[in-house]
């Protein structure tokens, strides 16, 4: 009997690796070259091999593991929904593997690559996508793969590409951080948020402006920056706003880490937290309640959102389209003041 054709064959003939063609058969985006891509299917060509049967197999066989793939694990804020995500596989019968990208999408593309060879019944993306054309085509191609081999992969916050999500509505968490400010005789309101890049910042934005707009408060770029989630973000950027536009008496925060460089700038120049200005952020971690004077910040269901995201990935209902908004809600403490009225 005829002995059938196998991918080890066609990387033979090719002169290539078997992961190097299984990438080319899936389409996974990895970045290969022309010459080789095309030394690869001519293989196929001419063995006649059929990559069917082994996809037929690959829907059937995962491992009982869930990828968590992290743009910055350091974060609290991330680290918390890892948290969830793990504690649930765990309630599952799952493992869960932490990928720490470090916001490269090219180390993201490579961990995807890897959790797929590794057969893991899903991934869980935790953290904000780019605002890139080859980004968001890679991650197309590895949704796409997902849905022609049956695992999943769901999202915790958007990623400019159709992928189910677990979330919060952040162009409505950041419109009510606002409207809060307003409401208490603010006009003068900074936005520090992540890079201008970043599907989370840019909502940050979005919802900034519908409520400087919704108030009839015009909007000035001086007072608005989109530049990174650090400290040192935060430090940097509420100097520079302080210089150029003394007047702001308050500050929106896409973050904690944020928040606390910018506590630090203030210190610096001189000014009381919330004598001179108020303070906001996202997120709610612990560090809000040990700041000096403690953060009125934004709670974000963290460790739900990773909990529901890997349920459902093993046991919920799964489509494409799928988005959950989880609620929000704002925890006052010491660092804001109403205005008196001039």
């Amino acid at each position: 009997m005829q002995k059938r054709t196998s991918i080890s064959d066609v990387a033979k003939l090719a002169k290539t690796s078997t992961a190097t063609v299984s990438r080319i058969i899936n389409d996974t985006g990895y970045p290969v070259s022309a010459e080789l891509r095309a030394r690869v299917l001519i293989a196929i060509e001419t063995l006649h091999y059929s990559p069917s049967i082994a996809a037929q197999q690959l829907k059937q066989d995962f491992n009982p593991v869930i990828g968590l793939i992290a743009r910055d694990i350091s974060a609290e804020f991330f680290g918390e929904i890892a948290k969830g995500a793990s504690e649930k596989a765990l309630e599952l019968g799952y493992l869960s593997f932490v990928c720490n990208t470090g916001r490269e999408p090219h180390r993201e593309m490579q961990y995807h690559e890897l959790l797929w060879r590794n057969r893991v019944k899903g991934i869980v993306l935790i953290g904000g996508g780019f605002d890139d054309d080859s980004y968001r085509e890679l991650l197309h191609r590895q949704i796409e793969r997902a849905k022609r081999f049956g695992f999943r992969i769901v999202a915790n916050t958007p990623q400019g590409v159709d992928v189910p999500c677990i979330t919060i509505d952040h162009v409505a968490t950041m419109e009510s951080v606002v409207d809060y400010f307003i409401d208490r005789n603010h006009s003068s309101i900074g936005l520090i948020t992540g890079g201008a890049n970043v599907f989370t910042s840019m909502d940050h934005f979005t919802g900034y402006r519908k409520s400087l707009d919704k108030h009839g408060i015009p909007f000035d770029p001086q007072l608005a920056s989109l530049a990174g989630f650090t400290e040192r973000v935060g430090y940097d950027k509420t100097k520079e706003i302080l210089r150029k536009r003394p007047d702001v008496t308050a500050f929106c925060c896409g973050c904690e880490p944020i928040a606390i460089g910018l506590y630090h700038a203030v210190h610096e120049a001189g000014l009381e937290i919330p004598k001179h200005i108020s303070v906001i952020s996202v997120g709610d971690t612990s560090v809000a309640r040990y700041t000096n004077p403690a953060l009125t910040a934004v709670r974000v269901p963290r460790y739900e959102m990773g909990s529901r995201a890997v349920e459902m990935i093993l046991t919920k209902d799964y489509t494409q389209h799928t988005k959950i908004i989880l609620p929000t809600n704002l925890i006052e403490r010491n660092s804001t003041r109403v205005l008196e009225d001039s």
